[in-house]
């Protein structure tokens, strides 16, 4: 909950520049921009952030390890996101009521364009683990349609 929080507020409220991030990129198709940093592709429920490298709070919330949110090395320079966002109380209330816990999944990468560093997101809410692979090939997507190459150990 605390980074959903976070990233409301981030993207409520912090201005970077006048122009928008979605602006400077070719967002994939299906998606729907919501503002500045967030688009969403309503027929799978995939969310794609694009983020400024630069901002500390994201940094703190989303290229570390904390109780709720795991981030590990995935495929081509990527990383696979685990996000608790119900905490441990909701987790518990999920496994009682369904036999599992139900867990945001994503996979963010960063890359350098254009001499500016960003941080490049796109997440599954409530899904299985099954969505990395889904995450994963719509960021190759997005990387392909804006001539992006992820940083090798950018964390």
């Amino acid at each position: 909950m605390y980074k959903k929080v976070i990233c409301v507020l981030l993207l409520s409220f912090l201005i970077i520049s006048a122009a928008s991030a979605t602006n400077d990129f070719k967002i994939n198709e299906g998606f729907d921009v919501i503002n500045e940093y967030h688009s969403v592709c309503e027929e799978n429920g995939m969310h794609l952030c694009i983020w400024d490298y630069n901002d500390k709070i994201i940094q703190e919330s989303y290229l570390q390890n904390d109780t709720d949110y795991r981030i590990t090395p995935g495929d081509n320079n990527t990383y696979n996101t685990t996000y608790n966002s119900h905490g441990t109380l909701g987790a518990a209330v999920s496994y009682a009521n369904t036999g599992n816990v139900t867990l945001d999944h994503g996979i963010l990468e960063i890359a350098e364009v254009n001499g500016d560093k960003y941080i490049f997101y796109t997440y599954i809410d409530e899904g299985s683990e099954n969505d990395w692979q889904i995450c994963y090939e719509e960021l190759m997507k997005f990387n392909e349609n804006n001539n992006i190459e992820p940083l090798a150990n950018a964390i």
